[in-house]
Formats: C-alpha cells, sequence, structure tokens
C-alpha cells in the first residue's frame, strides 16, 4: 500500500475481529494498532448519573471526564449559517460575525440561517438501575443500551426566529427591514431605540408558525420537540446538574468541567417594548462568538445607552433558551381524560412529511401525565422515552429533582398543545424543561413565539438496541 492516499483506500464490504486500526496516543505520544473489536467494545462514552433517592438537581459525572470537558468541541456546538438544503459553515468560536476561517459572515439572510447546533451525528443513551438514573452521550452506539441517534441539527441561534412577513415564511434572521418587523408587527417605533425590527416575531398562531417554517424545505420546522429535548440533555450532561437557572458558576472543576446552571433568565423588560416579550435583537450578543455564561446587552439610541437588558444565559453560543418567549412544541400533541389525566402522544420520524399540528393523527401514545387540579407542578419523575420529557409524578419543586415547572389545566377533555421554555416573567419555572398544557396548537399571544429548527437527515426518535 505504499503510496496509497487514504481516499483510495477500498471501504471494507464487511467489519469482522481481524480488522487492525491504527491510531495515536498524544499522552504517550505513542502510534500503534488495536483490532477493531477491542474499539468496539471500548467505545468511550461521558454523561451524567442522579441518585433516586435524592432529590438534588446536580449529579455525578460518569465515563471518560476528558471526553465530557472537551464534549462541546467534539460535537462541533456553537453558531452557523445554514442554507436551505442543509449545507452548513461554521461561525467564529469568538464571533459569529465572520466564519471559522476568518471570512466575513452576513446574519441579515443574505448567507443563511443563523443557527446554534451540531457539526456531527452522536448517540444518546438514558437507562436506570436501582440506585441512579443515566445519561450519556457518545460518537459510536454503546453497547448494550438503547441507542437513539442524534443527526446534525440546529435552532434558531438568538433562541426564536423572525417572520418573512411578506412571504410567511419562518426565518432565523436578524434582517431590519419592514419585512421582517418583529414583535408583534406594531411599527409606531421603527424609528425609535426600542424599535421592533430585528426582533423575533410573537402573536402569530403557533401552528401555522410550524407551516411557515416548513416553507425552507425538508425537516424544517418550529420548535421541534426532538431538538429542544436533546438541548436540555446537553445541559443536563455538560453541567451535570438538573437546574439550568441554578446560579452561574464560571469556575471549572478539578477535571475540567461545568458546574451550576446559567441563571434565572433574560430580565422581563417587555413594558419598554410595547408590552410584547421578543425584546432582544437577533443578531445581539453575536459577537460573543460560541461563548457560555450570562451576559448583559445595551439598548442604544445612537451612542446613548437607554436600556441595559441584563441575566441573558448563553450555552456554547445558544442565546435565550429558555425563560424568554414560550414556544409550541411541534410534533408532538396532548389530550385530557375524563379523570383529568393527560395522553402525551409524539410522531416517531421527522422527516419531508409536513407535521401534523391540530390532531393526534399519525402520532402515538408515549406516556401519561397524572391527574391534578389547575396549576403549576414541579416533576419528582419524568418520561424521558421518545425525546419528549414529561413528568410522570409530582413533588419536586424549583430547586429539586428537575426544578421546571409543568402547568397542569385540569381539563376532563380536550386536545391542546405542550407549550415550552417559559416566558421572561416565568420566574422559576422557566428552565429548559418548562412544559404548560393549557394551550390549544393554534395559540397566539405576545409572550409567545417560536424557534426555527432543521435537522440534516431523517430523524428517527425510535431507540434501537445495541449488543
Amino acid at each position: 500500500m505504499d503510496g496509497t492516499k487514504i481516499n483510495e483506500i477500498e471501504d471494507f464490504a464487511d467489519i469482522n475481529a481481524n480488522i487492525r486500526m491504527f491510531g495515536y496516543d498524544p499522552v504517550a505520544n505513542k502510534v500503534g494498532r488495536v483490532p477493531i473489536s477491542a474499539v468496539q467494545s471500548k467505545i468511550p462514552y461521558c454523561g451524567c448519573r442522579w441518585r433516586k433517592d435524592s432529590s438534588s438537581t446536580e449529579g455525578e459525572p460518569i465515563g471518560d471526564l476528558q471526553m465530557l470537558a472537551q464534549l462541546p468541541s467534539i460535537l462541533g456546538l456553537g453558531g452557523y449559517l445554514v442554507q436551505n438544503d442543509h449545507s452548513r459553515r461554521k461561525l467564529a468560536s469568538d464571533t459569529h460575525f465572520k466564519f471559522d476561517n476568518g471570512g466575513a459572515a452576513k446574519l441579515d439572510g443574505s448567507m443563511g440561517h443563523y443557527q446554534w447546533g451540531t457539526g456531527i451525528p452522536f448517540y444518546y443513551a438514558q437507562w436506570e438501575d436501582d440506585v441512579f438514573d443515566y445519561e450519556a452521550v457518545s460518537m459510536a452506539p454503546m453497547s448494550g443500551r438503547w441507542n437513539y441517534k442524534i443527526p446534525v441539527f440546529s435552532i434558531a441561534c438568538s433562541g426564536a426566529s423572525a417572520l418573512d412577513r411578506t412571504n410567511n415564511i419562518l426565518v432565523s434572521y436578524c434582517n431590519r427591514t419592514a419585512q421582517y418587523r418583529g414583535g408583534n408587527n406594531v411599527a409606531d417605533n421603527d424609528a425609535a431605540w426600542n424599535t421592533l425590527l430585528g426582533k423575533p416575531v410573537v402573536n402569530v398562531p403557533e401552528n401555522n408558525l410550524q407551516k411557515y417554517a416548513e416553507k425552507n424545505g425538508d425537516r424544517w420546522g418550529a420548535s421541534m420537540f426532538p431538538v429542544i429535548y436533546v438541548i436540555g440533555m446537553l445541559c443536563r450532561i455538560i453541567f451535570h446538574n438538573r437546574n439550568i437557572q441554578a446560579p452561574y458558576n464560571a469556575t471549572l472543576t478539578k477535571d475540567g468541567l461545568r458546574q451550576g446552571g446559567l441563571g434565572m433568565g433574560i430580565d422581563n423588560v417587555n413594558t419598554s417594548f410595547g408590552n410584547q416579550y421578543a425584546t432582544l435583537d437577533i443578531d445581539a450578543l453575536a459577537d460573543k462568538g460560541d461563548a457560555t455564561g450570562v451576559f448583559s446587552y445595551d439598548v442604544k439610541d445612537g451612542s446613548t445607552v437607554k436600556l441595559t437588558i441584563k441575566n441573558i444565559p448563553c450555552f456554547y453560543g445558544l442565546k435565550n433558551f429558555y425563560h424568554y418567549l414560550w414556544v409550541m412544541l411541534h410534533g408532538c400533541n396532548i389530550t385530557y381524560n375524563a379523570d383529568k389525566t393527560i395522553n402525551v402522544f409524539a410522531q416517531r420520524i421527522w422527516d419531508k412529511t409536513p407535521v401534523v399540528t391540530d390532531t393526534t393523527s399519525g402520532m402515538r401514545q408515549i406516556g401519561t401525565i397524572p391527574a391534578m387540579d389547575e396549576g403549576w407542578y414541579f416533576g419528582k419523575r419524568m418520561s424521558q422515552a421518545k425525546l419528549l420529557m414529561f413528568p410522570t409524578l409530582f413533588g419536586g419543586s424549583e430547586s429539586t429533582f428537575f426544578a421546571d415547572g409543568f402547568y397542569h389545566n385540569g381539563l376532563t377533555s380536550g386536545l391542546r398543545g405542550l407549550f415550552a421554555l417559559g416566558p421572561a416573567d416565568g420566574g422559576g419555572v422557566a428552565g429548559v424543561g418548562c412544559l404548560a398544557g393549557y394551550s390549544g396548537p393554534g395559540h397566539a399571544w405576545v409572550d409567545s413565539g417560536a424557534a426555527l429548527c432543521e435537522a440534516a437527515e431523517d430523524w428517527d426518535t425510535e431507540p434501537f438496541w445495541q449488543a
């Protein structure tokens, strides 16, 4: 094989135990070979586990801790410009106004949608034993586990998206023209410091926003449930904490791991923006790149600071992904029963087929939420099957167990959507796992919008067993 290029080597038709692989150990500074069977049996994984008998939101990191410390870079978490055909270019880690090769990047739609996501597919498993609940990820299926394949995906990098009001297309652009006017489309302050130009859209029927997202092409959607689930899962694993609203702690552990959370969430300043909740420009904090932390943003009139918006969470470049705007999870719905229990339905595969928004047709029942009277409750146990998390036992709080609220409408019949993530005035209920079951699929209000999502390939939410 002397002189043969890598891309000229023939692929193996069958994988067997006789195959040898070459590798490099940077710690030992050594090159060697290893049987593929050994690699298959020792695929590294990382994750977190939580004691079942503990109410603490903080868990214990497990697996390859070096991998866990490097997981954001391994997965390619960060900002991207994504075309409708799902091709994507990584934005620079230090600023999203340029690409990672140094070239200028425009976030106004002329170069694609301003998104946040992953650069490679990966695998996720969730399981339990007598003592612990576990969540873990790997670059290959984990042996002895039910695995979910997570394709390359992205979501609006600002946490919420704009609407092309001329063509009714949901987009992730920061375009400061009337065609993309955000908020509730009031033009009164177009020339003022508190303009709605450049802001996300609110007060449009949520089922319509899904249809408008699908105009971008196959596997585009609005706040698709598996995308929202995976973001929450990555937060739980990377921070080894189920409470993303825990105070931010910039200090890493001795193993180089994140800890704590990203704080309560953005300040509620809706009264300064016409009493609607889309208060932050879509390109706000893009100059921070793929940063993680809690930031403030100055809203200016020329050179004069008119308002400082504080407590903006940023997760490797993803802003305001909780405690900002309600979003309707799409691809799932709920129905209330006569005994006030709630049946949860979700579609299995996200593909080119238009997503059903107004019925449970084509969906499968994946679980039941316990009966309660109307009000806010906190989950003590959650179903995490099929990449949709919902409470199966109540009894938690804002600072224990899963730490996010569920609003139960206490109804005895009717179909509802699942609102998620919570608004800026939601307080401690409105973390990344927050849900509410009180609104129909066509709900529209000044505190609700949508986050444009996409997946690079069909997404199956059914796990497979890896022996």
